[in-house]
């Protein structure tokens, strides 16, 4: 799906860092990183992704920069998206690489668990002639998904979650899993 020139690149990795400063086409990349604290209910993450879609010979991967908020005294959490993606198709050896912004929600199952929900849309991608990045009316995804997370001493927390992803423009099915770190604020 994806294919970057120089330009693009450098583009790819400002938008990244302005990503992890401040908090994602295709696929969905969703960290589930959902504060557990009762006290901080806010959280930022990073996460990067990896998963296959099912109905063709295709593999992804990815990044993505997260805010979540969780809601007063109730096991419910909320969450905002930016993520990068990469997607090769075997077949057609054709890379297309894509941005996309997703909301989520999350129930907090126990302590460490987690299970949710999201939906994104792509927004820009480089799935064009001159394989560059471009604004685009993208694909709309959704997800279910369940996570796990190890809170650590300094309270930031290690996720990993596994998603199921349902492509509605393309009606795709794929899974990935995801590997985040974040940290409350």
């Amino acid at each position: 799906m994806f294919k970057t020139s120089n330009d693009s690149s450098i583009f790819t990795i400002i938008v990244w860092v302005l990503c992890g400063l401040s908090s994602f086409e295709g696929q969905a990349q969703l960290s589930n990183n959902i504060p557990r604290s009762e006290n901080q209910k806010s959280a930022l993450s990073l996460s990067a992704s990896y998963g296959e879609i099912l109905d063709r010979e295709a593999s992804f991967y990815g990044f993505s920069g997260e805010y979540a908020r969780r809601l007063n005294n109730a096991p419910v959490g909320f969450a905002g998206s930016l993520m990068w993606d990469s997607e090769k198709d075997r077949t057609k050896n054709k890379t297309v690489n894509t941005f996309t912004a997703a909301i989520t929600g999350s129930y907090l199952v126990g302590r460490r668990f987690s299970i949710g929900t999201g939906l994104g849309k792509g927004f820009m991608d480089t799935d064009n002639p001159e394989e560059k990045y471009k604004f685009t009316s993208g694909d709309w995804t959704t997800a279910l998904f369940g996570g796990y997370q190890i809170l650590l001493k300094n309270r930031s927390t290690i996720g990993i979650s596994l998603s199921y992803e349902y492509n509605m423009s393309a009606k795709e099915n794929s899974l990935s899993i995801d590997l985040a770190f974040g940290i409350p604020i």
